[in-house]
């Protein structure tokens, strides 16, 4: 049995230069195997938000050209991942509930080290269950979307075969399992059959 390979998790690290060797450091030391992109500036980081997908996103605020909470904002809207803010404490009580509102996690700085480490740490579970649960969320889509299309198969062999409901259901599993095709293969030709006449 094959072993399945996870990829290496995104990270956006937003920060002016002055703070970005110091978090890249501590990022690499108490969570290995992290890919981290950095953006020094919000400019920076929209362009890279507006074309790619990150786990999570740190911001290191204020940045240079700006204090930070908008970009959050659109992070957390724009990235399916988690958004951590670092703010300054005098400014945490004014904006907290409204980020936090939002999903964005927000510590104080002077940032204490183990605070840090123990949010970017919950963020990854977080994430990994999110993936879980949007996967899980994609095949039960999948499997309501088979069930609508074999029922409409179903409904235009009634109309168009005058078959009662159970000899139409039993007609495409038979017919399915005679062709070696799924059931939703199967409605999908008996719905492009009788949709032209």
């Amino acid at each position: 049995m094959s072993e399945v390979v996870l990829e290496p998790e995104r990270l956006l690290l937003i920060s002016a230069e002055k703070g970005q060797k110091a978090l890249i450091q501590l990022l690499n030391v108490s969570q290995p195997g992290l890919q981290i992109s950095l953006a020094v500036s919000g400019a920076d980081a929209r362009r890279i938000l507006l074309a790619q997908d990150f786990d999570f996103v740190l911001i290191n605020a204020p940045l240079l050209d700006e204090n930070g909470q908008d970009l959050a904002g659109l992070a957390a809207g724009r990235n399916s991942g988690g958004v951590l803010l670092l703010l300054k404490s005098e400014r945490l009580s004014l904006v907290q509930p409204r980020l936090e509102e939002q999903g964005i996690i927000v510590l104080p700085k002077p940032l204490n080290r183990a605070a840090l480490t123990e949010a970017v740490a919950l963020v990854r579970i977080m994430n990994r269950r999110l993936r879980r649960l949007r996967a899980d969320n994609l095949r039960q889509r999948q499997k309501l979307e088979e069930l609508r299309l074999v029922s409409r198969a179903k409904c235009l062999l009634i109309a168009n075969c005058g078959f009662s409901e159970e000899q139409a259901h039993d007609s495409i599993e038979k017919t399915a399992m005679n062709r070696r095709i799924t059931k939703l293969q199967l409605a999908e030709d008996i719905v492009k059959k009788y949709s032209k006449a």
